[in-house]
């Protein structure tokens, strides 16, 4: 029976966006193959590193830390215990113990933003990120991008809260944002967004999210959501590690590879003439034919 150990990311169990599909991908892993896994939630650097170098002690067959913020600590535990296999999901660490999967999350954010602007009454949309990391500026260019590309009559602002943590901070400067005329705020936050799904209720806007379906959270006012599916990277390297296929090196998950789901969609609000152009703007970007730009 494989052993697993998860590092969480900051946000932690129950932020309805990372760090829950993370652990739905374990729970797929233990049905499937019937594996043993713990998780442990983000702490500090120090506490990471303990965390990190307890699984590595108690014999775990993969450890596996989510999210940029613990880089740092997997580069040094990694060097520790250089006969664990261990995984980074969302950064790259080049060491010959760990796989990294990254995203090109600029792919799934240029339709999320063609879908903006489609939606937007004001001509003037959002998009929230938690902090200033390579995959929030990945998830700004490309829905920048994305709105500029469908109408380049729309303008798009881009704000990093500081944290993925806060709902509090995520809802004062949502709400500074539709206050000012904002209509759309594409939500790239983690927990702290939940605080921007407020907004939208509070003030009748409406909002686009990046992880799973939080539809429910404010009918009406949630148009859909494109999840980054973590669950498919924590099952892929589960399955590498059961197999004995384990691989070190990068690997990067976009549309073409299903790193990313689009919608469920509020029925209401996108129609099926908007959910047309979303496909065949999908379609060339995984044909080639739309190269969407990192930064």
């Amino acid at each position: 029976m494989l052993n697993v150990g998860l590092l969480l990311g900051s946000g932690g169990l129950g932020d309805r966006s990372f760090n829950d599909s993370a652990y739905a991908g374990l729970l797929e892993a233990q049905t499937k193959y019937n594996i043993r896994f713990e998780t442990i939630a983000s702490g500090s650097k120090e506490a990471n590193i303990d965390a990190l170098r307890l699984f590595a002690r108690s014999g775990y067959d993969l450890i596996i830390a989510v999210a940029f913020e613990n880089l740092e600590s997997l580069k040094i535990v990694a060097a520790e215990f250089p006969g664990v296999k261990f995984a980074g999901i969302d950064f790259e660490l080049t060491a010959p113990n760990v796989s990294s999967i990254v995203y090109r999350e600029q792919e799934a954010d240029f339709l999320m933003g063609a879908l903006a602007a489609m939606l937007t009454q004001t001509k003037k949309i959002c998009v929230i990120g938690g902090t200033d990391i390579p995959a929030i500026r990945r998830i700004m260019s490309g829905f920048t991008q994305g709105a500029a590309h469908q109408d380049p009559s729309v303008t798009v602002i881009t704000d990093f809260a500081g944290t993925f943590a806060d709902p509090q901070v995520g809802l004062a400067l949502a709400l500074k944002r539709y206050s000012e005329g904002v209509d759309i705020i594409h939500n790239a936050a983690s927990r702290t967004g939940l605080g921007i799904i407020q907004a939208a209720q509070q003030t009748g806007n409406l909002t686009t999210g990046t992880s799973g379906d939080q539809r429910y959270l404010a009918p009406g006012n949630v148009v859909g959501n494109r999840p980054k599916r973590v669950d498919t990277a924590v099952l892929l390297l589960v399955e590498e590690v059961k197999n004995e296929k384990f691989t070190p090196g990068t690997r990067s998950l976009g549309l073409k590879e299903n790193g990313f789901s689009l919608g469920p969609f509020d029925t209401d609000l996108v129609t099926p003439q908007m959910l047309a152009r979303l496909d065949e703007l999908k379609q060339q970007v995984t044909g080639g034919l739309l190269t969407i730009l990192t930064e």
